[in-house]
This record gives structure tokens, C-alpha cells and sequence, in this order.
């Protein structure tokens, strides 16, 4: 397909002129004058390409627990409001509800997530699958007993079938390893977990020093910080995806940019649990690399990455009093290439000649984003987060409202609503 007349976030992630762009075999092949040779064109007066949002931390099929225990801080609203209702869930209602995350994630112009949940990563994958959009699954691992070896657990045999179907280092749907925290970890689950991830070449996820009580908690157990405790358990050998980092220390942030561990920041999933707000300038100035994530559907009502990446420019712009911080380049980056670099899929997040197609088409020509000297500028702080038109591997998977992969009347009676 070619896509004509379009403007596009370049390397920079600076706003081009009007270019063409063609797609062969759902890679980027040409950007530049009018080319002839790509089959359907589209002319797209009026629009904004981007690299597709990739979500680093993310609870997908939450979306069945939409908005559950609002207004409760993070440890009630998990023993009282989640948690509970997590027990109930099936392999039926995570594929459903990762399937309902896909439509919405689709709409809103995200194609991958770093999805991290629990019960059944086999009907999680099953519903990226059927979607069309790519994900790094994790099942998060709990253990809070610390006599346990942790071998030969049901956990690891489960990941061992996952790598099996589906592997870690290749293809749209992959694996990663997870434990859930350090807080509902012991030392060997976490060892046994980041040895598996190991010897499979896949990422580490999980949550660290979320609310000031857990990481103050963690050193009052453990003498040292959940980052110092994931790095003695063997976890930063790996491709480390630490969600959060809302409390992390001066010396958690030089270890995580000396390991390139990714912080996946969650704003308004932190705000709305009152959790915090992360020192992004302290994270900017370690050289962390930081990307964005929505958390669940449950702490943050909706998977709009947009949304995200203004609230996180505006808080690292307001905390410190300096608006020159996170800048708008610096904050599509972490919504979009860096994410994807915390999947290990380099090939992904820029437009760029040989780079998969996997975009986003955003109107710049309607009454709230008109006029629009700076398309990047009127994207991150003026446009609603609803993508125009969203793009996997240069297969069209939404436009304006249609869904090609998805029956999403069908899914809204599996789901109840």
C-alpha cells in the first residue's frame, strides 16, 4: 500500500513534509516523492503518521474489572477490590477481556503491549493472535514461602509450555518471565524465575517500589532496595521491564542505566492509586530509559497511550518547575521506540525504511487541532488519542471506527455488556 501526502514523525520524532510512503510485505520500503508499485493507495491529507504506541506495562484483560475499587490506595484497592475478583476469573474471561483490550488498544493506535496477568497465558495469547496485534506475554509468579525451592513448580512448567508454542525471541507473539513483586516474592521464586528467562533469552517484568510503603517495607526486611533485591536474585542479567520506579533511588537508577533496564512508567494508573509521581528528571538525567504504559484498564479507566504521554510531560515539567524536561520528541519516543526496544524488537517504533509497519494515522485537521504549525506538538497535547487509522505489519486492522479482526458486537455479549 501507499500512503500518499502524509506527514511523518521522523528518526527525531520531528514532523516531516508531505511524503509518500510505501509498503511491501509489511516493512517500510519507501518514503519520499510518489512511487508507484505499492497496490492500494490512500491519500492522506490531513494526517499525522507515527510509529504505532507500544504499551510497556500492562494488565490487558483487566478491562473486565474497568474502574473496580476507585478511590482506594493501592494495597486495599488490591486486597479488596482485585484480587477477590481475580480468583474468579477463567481462561474464558482472560481471553475475552484480552481480546476487548485489543479493540480498544486498536482504536487508540497501540499494536503491542508488554501484557503481564495471570491464570491462563495460553487464552492471552489466543486473543492476540485472533487480533492481529503483537504482545510480549508474562504470567506473574507469586510465592510467599520462603522454604519453598521453587523447582519443579507448576509455574515453571507452564512457562516451559508457552516458550514451547510460542518462543522468545521472534514472531509477533512472545514470552517474557515474570514475578509479580518483591513483595509477594521469596529469593528462590525470583532466582528461578530470572533463570529461566535466562536460558530463554526473554525479558524479566515486574513491579518495583510502587508506593513509598513498599519500597521503605523492602529495605526493613531485606537491608536493600527491590531494584538492589531483584539484581542480587539475578533478574538484571536479563532484559529487565520494571514497572513503575516511582521511589526508585539515585543509586536503583545508575544500576538500572548501567543493566539498560526500561522503566515503565504508568502516570495516571500513580495518580489515581496515589501512589506518587516518579523524579523523571532524575530518570532522564541517569540515562534510564524510560517508555510508557497504561497499567490496567482497573487503576486507569482506559488504554490511551496518548493520554499517558501528555499527563507524563506534564508532570515531569510541573515537578520540576522546568518546562524545558521531557520534551514532546522525548515523550513519543518512550510512548512508542522505546517500548518496543523493551520487547527486544528493534525493528519496530520508527519510520524508517526497513522498519516493520506497524503505524498509526492521527487527524491534525479537525476543530481541536487546528491550526497545527508543529503536528507533533498538536498530537501529544491537542488530539484526543483516537487514531484515524491503526496499522499491523501493513495490514489495516482499524480505520475510523471499523474493526477488520474483531467483532466487537459478538465480544460485547461474551463480555456481558
Amino acid at each position: 500500500m501507499l500512503f500518499r501526502n502524509v506527514v511523518i514523525l521522523d528518526e527525531n520524532f520531528k514532523p516531516g513534509a508531505g511524503v509518500c510512503v510505501g509498503i511491501k510485505d509489511g516493512v517500510i520500503c519507501h518514503i519520499g516523492d510518489y512511487a508507484e508499485g505499492y497496490g492500494e493507495e490512500f491519500d492522506c491529507t490531513g494526517l499525522l503518521m507515527t510509529p504505532a504506541f507500544c504499551s510497556a506495562h500492562s494488565h490487558n484483560a483487566m478491562v473486565l474489572l474497568r474502574g473496580a475499587g476507585t478511590d482506594l490506595p493501592l494495597q486495599r484497592w488490591l486486597n479488596e477490590a482485585i484480587f477477590p475478583k481475580e480468583a474468579l476469573l477463567t481462561g474464558g474471561d482472560i481471553y475475552n477481556g484480552t481480546l476487548a483490550a485489543c479493540a480498544e488498544m486498536l482504536k487508540y493506535g497501540v499494536v503491542s503491549s508488554n501484557d503481564m496477568y495471570i491464570v491462563s497465558g495460553k487464552d492471552m495469547i489466543r486473543a492476540y493472535r485472533d487480533a492481529g496485534i503483537k504482545a510480549n506475554v508474562s504470567v506473574s509468579v507469586v510465592c510467599f514461602d520462603p522454604s519453598d525451592p521453587f523447582i519443579n513448580r507448576p509455574e515453571i512448567r507452564m512457562y516451559e509450555e508457552l516458550f514451547s508454542e510460542v518462543g522468545a525471541n521472534d514472531g509477533d507473539i512472545r514470552v517474557d518471565c515474570s514475578v509479580h513483586a518483591e513483595y509477594t516474592n521469596t529469593e528462590n521464586s525470583v532466582r528461578a524465575i530470572a533463570e529461566l528467562a535466562s536460558r530463554h533469552g526473554a525479558g524479566f517484568h515486574v513491579h518495583i517500589s510502587e508506593t513509598k510503603a513498599e519500597h521503605a517495607a523492602c529495605i526493613e526486611r531485606r537491608g536493600m532496595t527491590p531494584v538492589r533485591f531483584m539484581e542480587k536474585c539475578g533478574a538484571f542479567e536479563n532484559r529487565v521491564i520494571a514497572a513503575h520506579c516511582v521511589y526508585c533511588s539515585d543509586d536503583d537508577l545508575a544500576l538500572m542505566a548501567e543493566k539498560g533496564a526500561f522503566m515503565a512508567s504508568c502516570p495516571t494508573s500513580n495518580l489515581k492509586l496515589g501512589s506518587g509521581i516518579p523524579d523523571y528528571s532524575k530518570c532522564f538525567k541517569n540515562g534510564v530509559p524510560v517508555c510508557l504504559g497504561t497499567d490496567g484498564v482497573a487503576s486507569n479507566n482506559n488504554l490511551n497511550m496518548l493520554k499517558e504521554a501528555k499527563l507524563m510531560a506534564l508532570l515531569a515539567k510541573g515537578a520540576a518547575c522546568d518546562p524545558t524536561l521531557c520534551t514532546t520528541a522525548e515523550t513519543l519516543k518512550a510512548a512508542t521506540r522505546n517500548g518496543w526496544l523493551s520487547q527486544g524488537r528493534a525493528d519496530s517504533g520508527l519510520i524508517k525504511e526497513g522498519m516493520c509497519a506497524d503505524l498509526a494515522l492521527f487527524r491534525v485537521d479537525t476543530v481541536n487541532t487546528m491550526p497545527s504549525p508543529d503536528e507533533a506538538d498538536t498530537l501529544l497535547y491537542s488530539c484526543d488519542g483516537e487514531a484515524y487509522m491503526t496499522v499491523v505489519n501493513g495490514k489495516i486492522l482499524y480505520k475510523d471506527g471499523e474493526y477488520f479482526t474483531i467483532d466487537t458486537e459478538k465480544l460485547k455479549y461474551e463480555i456481558g455488556v
